[in-house]
């Protein structure tokens, strides 16, 4: 099974599990291992020229809230004593997903923020006249407009906010605009990002990328315990053998964005693929048997190149003589889905998976 493990900060995120069959298994098992040499499996190169590496999407001025994009309308009717004159919602967690109905000229959400963050919004409406606003709140009163904000079904804009308390007002430019609406928002990312990794449609995720040791999912570093393992087991009459892979991000050389796909039965349309500069990387073969009380059981701890795991990888002489090696994160379901690399059984000569990566932009 390979799982992601503590991707976000106290979730489990389980990758997808092949299973083998007893049949398959017993028809063609494993080769019983030697305790003391590595598999001749054929090592080959994992080369990566054929693909592309294009610049990713940067942020460019978001430092100053005058230098975002702005709104070419404004709400009508919206008083100062808005706040005081009507009834208004708080959102008090940093990612809101809710629906509404408008029905008086504007509603009003106030959120407050207690650091600079780079806030999403997002307004869906079959009414697409209707527009969130952000206006500031000062002592109570509703300030002046920010003149950032989203049209209705117009898709999400994002700002860089100072610490304050703010208002998001719902209306429209006629102040006579009335429908039912779902608001998005997500603040739950502090200033400071350089690129979009990934949102979700409805704001509730928003990955974004800072350096190679910080890529913030809802404020959790995704890079922290980031681990790929797989495990594969062939039963057989009198026992059974087994092969165990692992790879834990210990620093990354690299992160890029694109499409991967194999010829395992999977791909990953929207993959993060976080290249391994260094890691703990795990390798064994092994084999039981219980004969009528005439036990076996033999460990190899050799992977492919000859080399004896555990160990750090990126210290030995030979790893990165192959082609660089990714963790592959599947974003559409926010699962590790590969471990890309030479020293993966699977895109061995013996292990005989081929992949495709297409589209590649490089974040850092």
């Amino acid at each position: 099974m390979k799982k992601i493990s503590s991707l976000l900060c106290a979730l489990a995120l389980m990758v997808s599990c092949f299973s083998v069959s007893a049949y398959a298994a017993e028809n063609n098992p494993m080769p019983e291992v030697e305790a003391t040499e590595a598999q001749d499996v054929g090592m080959q190169s994992l080369t990566m020229d054929e693909a592309e590496v294009m610049p990713s999407q940067k942020f460019n001025d978001l430092e100053n809230l005058s230098n975002t994009n702005r709104l070419t309308d404004s709400l009508s009717g919206v008083p100062e004593s808005a706040l005081n004159a009507r009834e208004n919602w708080a959102i008090n967690d940093p990612v809101f997903v809710g629906n509404g109905t408008l029905t008086d000229s504007f509603d009003i959400y106030v959120v407050t923020l207690t650091s600079k963050q780079l806030s999403f919004l997002k307004l869906n409406s079959a009414n697409s006249n209707l527009m969130a606003v952000l206006y500031y709140v000062d002592n109570g009163m509703l300030g002046d407009s920010t003149g950032w904000g989203v049209y209705a079904n117009g898709g999400e804009n994002y700002i860089n906010i100072p610490a304050g308390q703010y208002a998001i007002v719902i209306g429209s430019s006629t102040g006579t605009e009335k429908g039912d609406y779902q608001l998005m928002w997500n603040c739950s990312n502090p200033s400071g990002a350089t690129s979009i990794v990934d949102a979700t449609d409805d704001l509730s995720r928003v990955v974004l990328y800072y350096d190679n040791s910080t890529i913030l999912s809802n404020g959790q570093n995704i890079l922290t315990d980031l681990k790929w393992e797989e495990h594969e087991t062939w039963y057989m009459p009198l026992g059974y053998s087994a092969r165990d892979m692992s790879m834990d991000l210990i620093e990354a050389k690299g992160v890029y964005l694109g499409s991967f796909s194999s010829s395992a039965p999977y791909s990953a349309p929207n993959a993060l693929l976080v290249e391994i500069n260094r890691g703990t990387w795990l390798y064994t073969n092994s084999y039981y048997s219980n004969d009528t009380g005439d036990v076996t059981h033999i460990i190899n701890w050799y992977d492919p190149s000859g080399m004896k795991t555990p160990r750090t990888f990126g210290e030995g002489l030979y790893d990165f003589s192959y082609g660089p090696s990714y963790i592959v994160i599947d974003l559409d379901t926010f699962q590790v889905c590969e471990f890309l690399s030479a020293f993966n059984y699977h895109y061995t000569q013996d292990g005989g998976r081929t992949f495709t990566l297409t589209n590649l932009r490089q974040l850092g």
